[in-house]
This record gives C-alpha cells, sequence and structure tokens, in this order.
C-alpha cells in the first residue's frame, strides 16, 4: 500500500458518507430529538456493529445527564410507559430486535428506528423510522458503496448520532464540562 491507495481509498469512503448524510430526511430525525427530549428514559438496542455504534450514543446520552441503558445488560431496568427505544437494524430484520420493539410497544414505551431497508420488519412496531440510504444486505458486491457489506450504514448511523448529541447538548444547554463530569472515573 502506498500513501496515495491510502488517500484514494479514505476520500471514497469520506465520499460515500457524505452523500449518504445528504441524502438524510430530518423530519423523522426532529420528532426522535422530540421523544429523547420527553423521554423519562431512553433505552438502546441493536446488535452486532449497529449495536456498537448505538453504544458510543448511549454512552453520551448519559453524559449529557440523560437516563440511556443498553438493553440486555445487567443493570438495565424495567420499561414503562415515558420510556423510549432506540433501534439499529441495517437490514432491518433481525428477529431479536424486532421483538424487542414489539415488546416496548406493549409496554407503552415510544419506539424508534435506525434502518437502510425500505420495507423492513421492524416498522409495525416503530413509531419513528429514520431510513439511511446505504446497502443493508450483508453482501452488496460493490453496487452502492465500495466499502463491505452494511459499513456505510453503521458509519453514517454514527454520525447521525453524534449530530443528534450536538443538537441535544445546545437545546439542553449543557456544556462540554458538565459532560465531563458525567464521564466514567473508574477507568
Amino acid at each position: 500500500m502506498t500513501a496515495k491507495d491510502f488517500e484514494q481509498a479514505s476520500t471514497a469512503i469520506v465520499n460515500e458518507i457524505s452523500i449518504c448524510v445528504k441524502q438524510l430526511d430530518f423530519s423523522p430525525l426532529e420528532v426522535l430529538l422530540r421523544e429523547m427530549q420527553s423521554a423519562k428514559r431512553i433505552f438502546c438496542i441493536g446488535a452486532g456493529r449497529s449495536g456498537i455504534m448505538l453504544q458510543a450514543f448511549c454512552m453520551r446520552l448519559n453524559h449529557l445527564g440523560l437516563q440511556a441503558f443498553m438493553l440486555g445488560t445487567v443493570s438495565c431496568p424495567p420499561t414503562e410507559p415515558g420510556d423510549l427505544v432506540i433501534a439499529a437494524s441495517g437490514s432491518g430484520e433481525n428477529a431479536g430486535v424486532v421483538a424487542i420493539l414489539q415488546k416496548a410497544k406493549k409496554l407503552g414505551a415510544k419506539t424508534a428506528a435506525f434502518t437502510a431497508s425500505s420495507n423492513a420488519g421492524i416498522e409495525p412496531h416503530t413509531d419513528t423510522i429514520i431510513r439511511i440510504c446505504a446497502p443493508n444486505g450483508l453482501v452488496n458486491d460493490g453496487k452502492c458503496s465500495s466499502q463491505p457489506m452494511r459499513t456505510l450504514f453503521e458509519q453514517v448511523s454514527f454520525i447521525t448520532y453524534e449530530v443528534l448529541i450536538a443538537l441535544l447538548r445546545k437545546q439542553c444547554g449543557t456544556s462540554e464540562r458538565e459532560m465531563a463530569e458525567r464521564h466514567a472515573n473508574l477507568e
């Protein structure tokens, strides 16, 4: 690999992300922002790399002073009306994520989901869908992205989460110093 190879690959990836971000519909994100501000607690669920991106988002929500939990952890409290469950599933078909959203709705929680699918199985159980125009299959053969699998979905999801944090921080008037005070100190 040469420096030129690295530069070409990174430029291609950044361009893909930029195009994908520009295609996002802000109206469901606006709804999600309101839901996050009014939720008693926020629960996050996602499998694989989508779940890892949500873990980072959940951590930042806590840094903002919101009560946020990753579903499936031993310290996760029960979900109840007034809570918000945010899911991420590139395919929109992960059986575990679908089941959690279905149960959350039955328990009276609001639900939101990030997906790359235009016809996702999670839809009937989701109040707010944020669609990311990216490959949603395990193999995309370079048709929509030079990156393998659902990488573009995961990257744009993460950037979208960071934008949501920035907007929430501004709306809440939370300083970076306040966020830092909520950062783990037993590391």
